[in-house]
């Protein structure tokens, strides 16, 4: 079984990056990515998730009860910063609430994303744990932090404090996420 959900993983991840097409990119993906909910400067949000990124989001979180850690590829460019792919992160242990896993080291890195796996019955945790934050803190190269909460749920945080997503973040206990 581990040799299957790795091998699915592995090709779904595959798809999670742009086609070189006779007349340039091609995305072989849904239309467009879910609406971001966050506060927009200059006509756009702050991040950019491409349409194929969120598909393979959607797949991740519904096919896999544990928690994962994604390696987010992409580039800042006028202030936005835009997830162009991922890679899956090497973990080394993972549950249905908690993951651990070697720092990304790929081109163009940005941060990563990890799922909240859907508890029996409770609704998404789209915010960041006490871990979650840590991990961020500690990860000087990264410039985003992507909590993934359902499908087309997500919530994204800055190096820079901004906060935003498809979902209003919510923070256990009030506060900020």
């Amino acid at each position: 079984m581990r040799v299957a959900v790795v091998w699915l993983v592995g090709a779904s991840l595959l798809a999670a990056r742009p086609v070189a097409g006779q007349d340039g990119q091609t995305w072989v993906a849904k239309a467009s990515a879910p609406t971001d909910v966050s506060a927009t400067v200059g006509g756009v949000a702050p991040v950019a998730v491409a349409p194929v990124v969120a598909q393979q989001w959607d797949y991740l979180y519904r096919f896999i009860g544990v928690e994962f850690v994604l390696c987010l590829e992409g580039h800042q460019e006028s202030g936005q910063v835009h997830v162009d792919g991922f890679r899956l992160a090497r973990m080394m242990e993972a549950s249905s609430t908690t993951v651990r896993y070697e720092p990304c080291d790929i081109p163009n890195y940005i941060g990563t994303a990890h799922n909240h796996p859907p508890a029996s019955g409770d609704p998404p945790a789209c915010y960041r744990s006490v871990p979650d934050r840590k991990s961020f803190q500690e990860d000087t190269k990264a410039i985003v932090d992507v909590v993934i909460c359902g499908e087309d749920k997500w919530v994204w945080i800055l190096r820079d404090g901004r906060v935003g997503g498809t979902v209003p973040p919510q923070a256990p206990g009030g506060g900020s996420p």
